[in-house]
């Protein structure tokens, strides 16, 4: 039996939550960017990638390992691919038929940008993009409704990324937010107002030809059903029956009625039902072709998305306005119908608002399946993080357990193993390898943190502790000596790393080229987790 299937690009947003909300609830998870390797890679230009092996990973990691950083719920946020607003581009409008508009997978990029990102630190949605034509007017506005800018691009704003959000934007990616409580944010106002299964654009897709529109204010009102139309109107009886008539603006605007009748000679026109609001000679009214929106949305009459044809130039549907969006649809369809032999051959598509609603869930609707992680190292940080040594190796850890066997809550932890000396006779080289006299044990030399002015008392931070052979660690009295210094000093104590060895879960890592460090300076550890 054959059988396929797809893992939906909603499955990877599920995952990217659950990792995400596993910084902050209840029963949470502790994470750790950890630093390491304080040796050289073969060519520390081009470090290779780490090897996913039990011992590369698991082992070795560990081993290598100097300090480690809580993650904390602060220096996390979902981030979507960025992609700034640009003059005279072309972008893609969104579509719920489009299958190209998220990444297929975690190793690829979209082929579509229906999103930008503003000078402002504004974020939109492309509603309609003009029938494929390039954006000139940068979108502004903070607002609900979906805007149109001068060039016809439609949009609509989704939130703002703000001076907090800072540290999670960069050149590549740029955060977006989750919100489910109100923030006084003009996003949380968005999210409220958005209209599950909307219409707000219906896609041309074939022109057609043929068909007739006038444009212009009423000559006179008869009454609420009988208006003349003026003197550009087509003088032909019936022309314009079974057209549409929408008051585009003036007394009566937003109403939409059919054409029942039409007397050419004079120009009088009958609607299908009064007007509520009855025009005046100043409205201004459209003549066109009749949309028909046909969906699922179960709703009332009155809350039915409707549409008029703004654009009918050369007798071809260029462009349909929205009056109303309607609410709840998953499905529709449109056709165009007028004076039986005045115009044929126009088609369209509808497009459907995502569940929720454009602006509802932005985590969502921009196809969020990463997670970026950002998180500070500031100089030593209390004494754990060493200044003078540098490294190579960067990752994430989960849930690392103590050696009381609790799992570690620490916001910092030193990873070295550290031996308490005295009569240190000069510098231990940096990365030597330190061997004792007694007991045959080694260890790749980090730092030392002298404890008096002769600098010959103190403690030597190392990693990679071997023992010889026996279970036989550094011992109280023994002489330790450097392999490149040929230095010695006297052990008092010898303290094994805060962190149990080969506890908790390696999630992630990666090899880098030397970072070296200094007391004052900072790292700014980001990490994009994709799903």
């Amino acid at each position: 039996m054959a059988i396929s299937g797809k893992v939906t690009r909603r499955f990877r947003t599920h995952n990217a939550e659950q990792f995400f909300e596993s910084f902050s609830e209840a029963s949470l998870s502790r994470y750790y960017i950890f630093i390491g390797r304080v040796t050289a890679f073969t060519d520390d230009s081009a470090p290779t990638t780490p090897t996913d092996t039990v011992q590369n990973i698991e082992f070795d990691g560990y081993r290598d390992m100097i300090a480690m950083k809580r993650v904390q719920t602060s220096d996390t946020s979902f981030v979507v691919p960025r992609y700034n607003w640009t003059n005279n581009t072309s972008y893609t409008e969104y579509s719920d038929t489009n299958s190209s508009l998220f990444p297929s997978s975690a190793t690829t990029t979209s082929n579509t940008t229906f999103y930008v990102l503003t000078i402002d630190n504004n974020v939109y949605k492309v509603i309609d993009n003009n029938r494929g034509g390039r954006s000139t007017v940068k979108p502004t506005g903070t607002g609900t409704a979906i805007t149109t800018t001068a060039d016809n691009y439609r949009w609509k704003f989704l939130y703002s990324i703000t001076t907090a959000d800072d540290q999670f934007l960069n050149s590549n990616y740029m955060p977006v937010k989750k919100l489910t409580a109100n923030n006084g944010s003009a996003q949380f106002t968005v999210q409220q107002a958005a209209s599950n299964g909307a219409i707000h654009h219906i896609k041309i897709t074939a022109n057609g030809t043929g068909y007739l529109s006038t444009t212009n204010t009423f000559s006179s009102v008869t009454n609420s059903s009988v208006i003349v139309l003026n003197t550009n109107a087509s003088q032909t009886d019936d022309i314009y029956n079974n057209s549409t008539l929408y008051l585009s603006s003036g007394l009566g605007s937003g109403q939409l009625r059919k054409a029942v009748n039409y007397v050419g000679a004079t120009r009088t026109l009958t609607v299908n039902s009064a007007f509520s609001v009855t025009p005046n000679t100043s409205t201004i009214y459209i003549v066109g072709p009749n949309v028909i929106i046909r969906g699922d949305s179960g709703v009332t009459t009155a809350q039915r998305a409707t549409a008029y044809v703004a654009n009918t130039f050369g007798g071809q549907i260029r462009k349909v306005t929205m009056i109303s969006t309607g609410l709840n649809y998953s499905t529709a369809n449109v056709t165009f119908s007028a004076n039986s032999s005045r115009g044929s051959g126009a088609t369209g598509t509808v497009v459907i608002s995502p569940p929720g609603g454009h602006g509802s869930i932005p985590v969502d609707e921009l196809g969020t399946t990463n997670v970026m992680l950002n998180v500070l190292i500031s100089g030593i940080e209390s004494n754990t993080f060493p200044s003078n040594n540098d490294f190579r190796v960067v990752g994430l850890m989960r849930d690392p357990t103590l050696r009381g066997g609790t799992v570690a809550n620490s916001s910092v932890i030193d990873q070295c193993s550290r031996i308490t000396v005295t009569s240190l006779n000069g510098d231990l080289t940096a990365d030597e390898i330190i061997t004792g006299g007694t007991s045959g044990a080694k260890a790749r030399f980090v730092s030392f943190a002298n404890t008096n002015a002769a600098r010959t008392a103190g403690i030597v931070r190392v990693i990679r502790v071997t023992t010889n052979g026996i279970g036989a660690r550094f011992a109280a009295a023994e002489t330790i000596t450097g392999a490149s210094s040929g230095k010695t000093a006297t052990v008092s104590t010898f303290i094994r790393p805060a962190v149990r060895e080969f506890t908790g879960d390696i999630l992630y890592t990666e090899n880098r080229s030397p970072v070296t460090r200094g007391p004052d300076q900072n790292e700014d550890v980001r990490l994009v987790v994709k799903f």
